[in-house]
């Protein structure tokens, strides 16, 4: 068995697939993305400096960057001949919330009421209809550039903070703002690998109200109950991923799923889930395979 893994950084989640496959007797190589040579009419089809891509039995994509989505584009080709863990089109869907509420829309899957537009009358419309409302980048995640926005804020306040935006990201992605049930903000992240969700966490805001733990969220074990299995499940389904970190919220009207995550950490779960997560996924891969 011979493992790439590909990531333009060697972050924890990539020292834990390491400590894995060592502990497995699998063979790994690391791939930097931006170093891949695809070929055509040539002797080699997908190359990294001397090896040859096409050597490895399966290939785990840990982060491909946001600098080229030509990445996408060699993943897809890469495909063809290696399988590749997260699928190529299951990690373009992930990475846009557009397209990640249009596949939970058309699956019958609960979200938050969400508007996309590129048109600033329609965003400060929807604001005020939503009353209080998440503009998020289209493209990002751990948090960065989101903004709240509230019906009460002046004209003036929503009208430059939405004109930066633009500026900045392009298209407004504006869902409604979904009140705590309990007295702290907070979200739940299950992990996904193929057909089982192997943990659970609430992820804690306390008076803040983004919940991510790279923007200081606290964490505690959830229990995984049988609503949670099944629309995490579902969501991971929908967007054609073998494992995923999918984000539900609590609503008086059930659970919604709030973003579907196709290269999640699992870091901060490990620290309360008594499952191994990374060998769990690297057996699964495997058994895939």
């Amino acid at each position: 068995m011979k493992f790439g893994i590909i990531t333009t950084e060697r972050d924890e989640v990539v020292n834990d697939l390491i400590r894995c496959c060592e502990n497995l007797k699998i063979d790994y190589k690391i791939i930097s993305p931006s170093s891949i040579v695809a070929g055509f009419g040539v002797d080699f089809k997908l190359k990294y400096y001397k090896s040859f891509l096409d050597e490895l039995n399966c290939y785990f994509v840990r982060n491909l960057g946001w600098e080229s989505f030509f990445r996408f584009d060699v993943l897809e080709y890469l495909n063809k001949f290696v399988p590749v863990i997260n699928p190529p089109e299951g990690l373009n869907r992930a990475s846009n919330k557009f397209l990640t509420s249009m596949l939970l829309e058309l699956h019958n899957i609960p979200q938050p009421r969400t508007i996309a537009t590129e048109n600033i009358n329609e965003a400060v419309m929807w604001v005020d209809k939503f009353e209080d409302a998440v503009l998020k980048p289209i493209f990002g995640c751990r948090g960065e550039g989101i903004v709240r926005l509230k019906k009460e804020m002046s004209i003036a306040v929503k009208l430059k903070t939405l004109t930066e935006f633009k500026e900045k990201y392009g298209v407004f992605y504006i869902q409604e703002f979904i009140e705590p049930i309990g007295k702290d903000h907070r979200d739940i992240r299950a992990f996904v690998v193929d057909d089982e969700v192997v943990g659970a966490m609430y992820r804690i805001g306390g008076e803040n109200w983004k919940n991510n733990v790279s923007q200081g969220g606290k964490i505690e074990v959830c229990e995984i109950t049988e609503e949670i299995e099944k629309i995490a499940l579902k969501a991971k389904n929908a967007l054609g991923l073998f494992y995923a970190g999918v984000d539900i919220i609590e609503s008086e009207d059930g659970l919604k799923v709030l973003e579907v995550n196709s290269t999640p950490s699992w870091i901060g779960l490990s620290k309360v889930c008594e499952t191994n997560i990374a060998e769990k996924l690297v057996e699964k891969i495997i058994q895939k395979i």
